[in-house]
């Protein structure tokens, strides 16, 4: 049996509001797309210009991946719930962390 998987983009929760917030204007959302939408609303912490100007800034780090800089967009995280993100994923070194910690900073004040 042949995988056919393909690579589909991470999508941040403020961009998943964004899209959602759009289509609900054109027609009813299902329930799962309601659901999606509940959850993007209660848990989206940036604006999507800052969502979209911080995961670019996170890729520009070295070995850092689309999908660990939107789970950092999504859940801007402090030192503890970095170091378990990068347990998970290990293209976080120590020397990438604390830029990372930066970044994330900037962005929460500015929320």
């Amino acid at each position: 049996m042949q995988n056919n998987a393909t690579y589909v983009e991470d999508v941040s929760l403020t961009e998943i509001k964004k899209v959602l917030s759009e289509k609900s204007k054109e027609k009813e959302l299902n329930y799962e797309q309601k659901m999606a939408y509940e959850h993007a609303k209660q848990f989206a912490k940036l604006t999507i210009a800052k969502a979209e100007k911080l995961k670019k800034e996170l890729l520009e780090i070295e070995d850092i991946t689309d999908e660990v800089a939107t789970k950092i967009v999504d859940i801007l995280p402090n030192q503890i719930e970095l170091d378990l993100i990068s347990e998970k994923n290990k293209c976080i070194n120590d020397d990438n962390k604390q830029k990372i910690l930066d970044l994330v900073s900037k962005y929460k004040k500015e929320e």
